[in-house]
């Protein structure tokens, strides 16, 4: 996918998530971008900063032990108007308010500018 594609691919997406008028609705819509794609977000954090973030629901993202958290939190009680996101910069779960939300966009794993890897961890080393 080229430049020019990606631009109109986030516009179509960026006014879609316009139209969607539910924040239920916005929040679903935009989990499902992250279970296929990596988003920056930006966002207003509760003390009123922005923050920008490059994040995914991919699981070739998260690593095994980070999964356990993420099936834990199922089993609590959903707020709906956060969404638990993993941090690909800070290779962590972190999470943000949908109705906090200023902007979003898709990004190309090649164009972001700090490490990272796929998960392909090796326990071959561990005594158990």
């Amino acid at each position: 996918m080229n430049d020019e594609d990606l631009l109109y691919m986030n516009s179509c997406v960026k006014d879609h998530y316009t139209d969607l008028e539910d924040t239920d609705k916005q929040r679903d819509y935009i989990k499902a971008l992250l279970q296929t794609d990596i988003l920056k977000v930006v966002f207003t954090k509760v003390n009123g900063d922005a923050r920008e973030m490059y994040c995914t629901l991919q699981d070739e993202f998260v690593p095994e032990h980070k999964k356990y958290f993420a099936k834990s939190s199922e089993v609590r009680q959903k707020n709906m108007e956060v969404l638990s996101v993993f941090d690909m910069e800070k290779a962590d779960w972190r999470s943000f308010r949908i109705d906090a939300v200023t902007d979003f966009e898709i990004i190309r794993e090649e164009t972001l500018d700090f490490e990272f890897s796929k998960i392909e961890e090796d326990f071959s080393d561990v005594p158990f």
